[in-house]
């Protein structure tokens, strides 16, 4: 058998492995906050996104809650990232849970070439701002465990 029939069907195989679109990156797992701050896991509930604040360095509670009945309760479990559906490719759009102001947002959040995981956050459609945040491949110690779905609003 010549190297030259043998060559051709892997170059072949070859070929199309490498032709194949990549595999959309899921920004399900932990993630740490550009300020280095605080930890969002991010979880799938139903067919929606959602990201929970697992881990802050300094222990806050959610004293802007627009309900005076949560300000008084750890930030930590809190919904930051709320219902995020897919919109294409490595992107979602919903809402974003800003503990800083106490107000919801709409939000876009992407998956990066770099794998970070850009978050922004918009008011009446255009101001915008956010922040990319790095995955952490991990649950360092002190990280608020999984399984937030069943809190998620249905």
């Amino acid at each position: 058998m010549s190297s030259r029939r043998v060559l051709l069907p892997l170059i072949a195989v070859f070929a199309t492995a490498f032709s194949m679109p990549a595999k959309s990156a899921s920004p399900e797992g932990l993630w740490l906050s550009e300020d280095q701050m605080g930890r969002i896991r991010i979880e799938k509930c139903g067919n929606e996104m959602w990201g929970f604040l697992a881990w802050q360095k300094e222990a806050r509670s959610d004293a802007n809650n627009p309900n005076p009945g949560l300000r008084n309760k750890s930030l930590v479990g809190v919904p930051i990232l709320l219902g995020m559906k897919a919109a294409g490719a490595d992107r979602w759009e919903g809402n974003v849970y800003n503990p800083r102001d106490g107000k919801t947002y709409s939000s876009k959040m992407a998956t990066l070439p770099s794998g970070q995981l850009e978050i922004k956050g918009c008011v009446m459609g255009f101001l915008c701002g956010g922040e990319n945040w790095t995955r952490l491949t991990q649950d360092p110690p002190g990280t608020a465990p999984k399984n937030n779905c069943a809190g998620v609003p249905r």
